[in-house]
């Protein structure tokens, strides 16, 4: 199989460690950080490559404190937390101003759903919704709404993309996403970045283990 390995930056990936993976194609590709980055490196490599999947693997900042540090998630929905307009003390994303439609493709009610990750998350990972911004969100109202809005669980800054684009093009895609920090706390002390890294590494090593 012909799997590429997507990571926003060489921070989140170990190259020599994912390549030990038997059995199959692996093309790593860093996207650069950020939505519209992601997207046009992802894009550029479907009509290039035609991946038979893409595993996108990220760290991410997590909304929910029942989901431990440095634990390892799979992204089942993902949703546009930045793109629309604060008005009136409103958060209004496109669908609520009428400029897209909640099931128009590759939306479904709103969210980018990967329909087929449980034949990719071998490792039966939890499985989450996610939001995807382009800046980090530091103020309490904010978290509150995409919270309560989107029913966000992560956070990411390119997950999105990926499912935006794969979606269009029917590429099977999995974003994995390991925790590095409750979104809010500024303090990096109480971060586990470096255990994240590991995390995400060391699983996705094993799923492509199991992956046939």
């Amino acid at each position: 199989m012909q799997i590429t390995i997507a990571a926003a930056t060489r921070l989140e990936l170990k190259e020599d460690m994912i390549k030990q993976s038997n059995g199959h194609d692996i093309r790593i590709l860093y996207t650069g950080v950020g939505i519209l980055p992601s997207a046009v490196s992802i894009t550029q490599h479907v009509l290039q490559h035609k991946p038979d999947l893409i595993i996108q693997m990220g760290i991410a900042g997590c909304f929910d404190s029942n989901i431990g540090l440095a634990n390892v998630v799979a992204v089942k929905k993902e949703s546009l937390g930045d793109t629309g307009v604060q008005e009136n003390g409103e958060w209004k994303d496109v669908f609520d101003m009428g400029f897209r439609q909640k099931g128009e493709m590759p939306f479904s009610d709103k969210y980018l759903v990967n329909e087929t990750i449980e034949k990719y998350n071998v490792l039966q990972l939890p499985e989450v919704t996610g939001v995807t911004i382009n800046e980090i969100t530091t103020e309490k109202a904010r978290i509150k709404m995409l919270q309560g809005k989107y029913n966000a669980q992560i956070e990411s800054m390119e997950g999105a993309a990926l499912h935006y684009v794969c979606q269009l093009f029917n590429i099977p895609f999995i974003q994995i996403r390991a925790i590095s920090n409750y979104i809010g706390e500024r303090d990096k002390t109480k971060w586990k970045l470096k255990e994240a890294v590991a995390s995400l590494n060391e699983t996705v090593l094993h799923m492509l283990n199991k992956i046939e």
